[in-house]
């Protein structure tokens, strides 16, 4: 397993650093406010998801950007004034005293944590300096060391791993955490086998994090809701260990000789065997001393005298077994400990200007079962596009389900209808929209200036989100993209051309996500739903 201990020793954020960090994202009113809303609830839930798992720094970093972008930024889009913008922009709104509440809770563990690691390690920064000098030179690094996901935290600390090194760990996780989800939803076997992936909520599981009233109450005692969190996790951890089968090894005793002891002597309860244990706890009653029988013969003869105590010197040196015939002493499980540590994934890849990005895994077949949905369209020249919403566990994206929104499609494009039934879907399943795929039946595998544009509005506030282009008539038949940063995603928020396909004045606007050193990780082994929101035909 690689060394851990550059991210785990890396100083935490002040509350002041990690609200500067959550003010960085780049708002532009130019991008449509369909893609602002989408983006809020996205941010929402990944702020729950990570005060869940008791990442309370990236939870602070997610929510403090969520009420930024809600209070400072979408009341001024010029798309809020519409009844549409109006009736999207309530509930957002509506959510803010309860995130402020949050955010109010977490501070205190914040920042004991950022004076906690100054203490300790004050005496060391001279020496380190160098070190980190050298180990720290470039921005890739130092990017990531300062990645709120993966900061130092007293009250919950984490074993950062390599997601594409624990594929298997990965998927493992997530598929218990969709489990635990889908066991707290209520689902039936009925329904679970329907649906074929994990992770699904209905409405009455969903408001348990979406109903605001609910939740502002529960605030009053939001540490203390962590900590009951935290021993939970730890508890079922312990349950899970113990129906494991377990080896322990004990030292070797050397072979004691017979005990040997006065029959006459009375014994201890602790010398006795269980019958004569229970016997003793019933004795009948003493008889008078009158009756005892004197006629027994005295005790002439006394016992022998005790051999004369030898001299120190004398005694046999203690035994001391050799260190190598000890077995190792079994691990504590005390608070802290790798066993009660949360597991973070680091980050997958970087941003060209070497901000991290978590890893998102996807499916293996979920392209297969999409262009078949598709084929029918493809057959007659048509475009069309799909939602790939997943599930953030352990700082790690999973993609588990295959939404097929409304759509309106042409042989060049393919837009998206009834916005507001595909993210109450999303909210009611407990999903985040992780990116799209979508068909060019007459043309290449490349990603349009169309295209381009569309991806800008996934990717503003979620820089892991991708875009997955197929092409059945050509090769190759597909290509899985991500807007570079910079100078793909800034050049494209900053143009201003309305019409539908446009040249750009720059190269090196997009990237392939999915290649060795992507941040896409394809699985075999995960699961996902499909689910087609289409009028039926």
């Amino acid at each position: 397993m690689p060394s851990t201990s550059r991210y785990e020793e890396g100083r935490p954020m002040s509350t002041k650093e990690l609200s500067q960090k959550a003010a960085e994202f780049d708002w532009n009113p130019n991008i449509e406010f369909r893609f602002w809303t989408r983006a809020a609830e996205a941010i929402h839930h990944e702020g729950l998801v990570y005060l869940r798992e008791g990442n309370e720094a990236h939870a602070y970093v997610v929510l403090q950007r969520y009420t930024l972008l809600v209070v400072e930024n979408l009341r001024s889009h010029p798309e809020a004034k519409t009844p549409e913008g109006r009736k999207a922009l309530k509930p957002l709104m509506s959510r803010i005293p309860t995130v402020l509440s949050i955010l109010e809770s977490l501070k205190p563990g914040l920042e004991q944590s950022y004076n906690e690691w100054i203490k300790v390690h004050a005496t060391q920064r001279d020496s380190d300096t160098s070190g980190r000098k050298r180990s720290g030179s470039s921005s890739y690094a130092r990017h990531a060391a300062r990645d709120a996901a993966l900061s130092w935290n007293h009250a919950s600390p984490a074993n950062i791993l390599d997601a594409s090194e624990h594929h298997e760990l990965a998927v493992d996780l997530a598929k218990k955490e969709m489990h635990r989800r889908r066991r707290m939803a209520g689902l039936t076997e009925e329904e679970v086998s329907r649906r074929r992936a994990a992770g699904f909520w209905d409405k009455a599981a969903a408001s348990r994090f979406m109903d605001d009233e609910e939740l502002r109450r529960q605030m009053e005692s939001t540490r203390r809701q962590l900590d009951r969190s935290s021993t939970a996790r730890d508890e079922e951890a312990d349950r899970d260990s113990r129906t494991e089968s377990v080896n322990y090894y004990y030292p070797t005793i050397n072979k004691s000789s017979p005990v040997s002891y006065d029959s006459k002597k009375p014994q201890s309860s602790s010398q006795r065997p269980p019958a004569a244990r229970d016997e003793a706890r019933i004795q009948p009653p003493r008889p008078p001393k009158e009756s005892l029988n004197h006629s027994w013969p005295a005790i002439t003869t006394t016992p022998p005298l005790p051999d004369k105590k030898p001299l120190v010197n004398d005694l046999p040196p203690p035994y001391d077994p050799p260190k190598e015939d000890l077995p190792p002493l079994p691990p504590k499980h005390a608070e802290g400990t790798l066993k009660q540590r949360r597991i973070t994934f680091r980050p997958a890849a970087y941003l060209e200007s070497g901000e991290p990005i978590r890893p998102v895994f996807l499916p293996s077949s979920l392209r297969q079962a999409f262009l078949e949905m598709a084929a029918d369209n493809t057959r007659r020249n048509l475009e069309m596009c799909g939602i790939l919403c997943g599930t953030l566990v352990n700082n790690a994206l999973f993609v588990s389900c295959l939404l097929i929104p409304e759509q309106k499609c042409t042989s060049d494009t393919c837009e998206t209808e009834n916005e507001s039934a595909m993210l109450e879907y999303c909210i009611t399943n407990d999903l985040l929209i992780v990116g799209w795929i979508h068909t060019h039946p007459t043309q290449t595998c490349f990603m349009s200036s169309r295209d381009l544009h569309t991806q800008a509005g996934y990717q503003v506030m979620m820089p892991e989100s991708i875009a997955i282009v197929c092409s059945p008539r050509h090769k190759p038949s597909w290509g899985i993209f991500r807007l570079t940063n910079p100078p793909g995603l800034p050049h494209i928020l900053a143009c201003n051309h309305n019409d539908t396909f446009h040249q750009h004045s720059i190269d090196n606007i997009y990237t392939d996500a999915g290649q060795p050193g992507g941040h896409v990780i394809e699985s075999k082994n995960l699961e996902y739903d499909v689910h087609d929101l289409r009028p039926k035909r």
